[in-house]
């Protein structure tokens, strides 16, 4: 699934720039010049990441930040400034934001940046300390599933798609969205027959150890879990 990126930045050549890079990573990008467009933009929609310049034309970046956080802690907010100071970069932690970036800067050194922090946000958004299906547990601490008190081997790419699916009961994922998923969480490129694989080993893993199969497929779309 695609993440919503807002890039808010008074400077078109350095928005065309991250753009571009980021268009060119499978997110959707909205751009604002101007913190007057920028706050339509996020009263309208909910965005996964913000790119955020101080110095904006109309209202600053310190404004932005703080109705972002005023709506959502879960946005992330990544200031980029020519400002480098230590006490600048601490009144920017002061008012929410969870990275700084300093001008001049490259493309790739900001993707990455925002690459890490959606991974780092997705991670903590699915953890728990152990989340529980039925007789399957999944203890993400210790990397471990256990069903009917076994504990069961799954590689990482397994153990991932399961967690996804324990963590979303009754949602149906596609095999396009799972395959993205596993991408976005560094565990490689996989296609679709790629996924019916891993569903396919799920399956005979937990049938080894449960009497019913709870992985279902959903005909045209994908797969979810039902115990049902």
């Amino acid at each position: 699934m695609k993440k919503n990126i807002l890039i808010i930045e008074d400077e078109e050549p350095i928005i065309n720039i991250i753009k571009n890079r980021l268009d060119s990573e499978i997110y959707n990008v909205d751009t604002a010049l101007d913190g007057q467009s920028a706050l339509k933009l996020i009263n309208t929609k909910e965005y996964d990441l913000i790119t955020l310049d101080i110095m904006l034309p109309k209202i600053d970046g310190f404004t932005i930040c703080n109705s972002i956080r005023n709506q959502s802690k879960k946005t992330l907010i990544v200031m980029i400034s020519a400002l480098d100071t230590e006490d600048f970069k601490t009144k920017a932690y002061d008012y929410g934001i969870d990275d700084y970036i300093a001008k001049p800067f490259s493309a790739k050194e900001l993707s990455l940046k925002i690459k890490s922090l959606l991974k780092r946000r997705d991670e903590l958004t699915m953890t728990k300390e152990q989340k529980k299906t039925s007789a399957i547990f999944i203890n993400d601490e210790a990397k471990e599933v256990s069903i009917n008190n076994f504990i069961v081997d799954f590689t990482p790419s397994e153990y991932f798609i399961l967690s996804v699916f324990t963590n979303n009961k009754n949602r149906v994922y596609s095999r396009q969205e799972l395959a993205q998923l596993i991408y976005d969480n560094y565990l490689g490129e996989i296609d679709e027959r790629g996924i019916d694989s891993h569903i396919c080993n799920i399956r005979k893993k937990i049938s080894a150890h449960h009497d019913k199969d709870i992985i279902k497929t959903i005909r045209g779309i994908g797969y979810k879990i039902d115990e049902n």
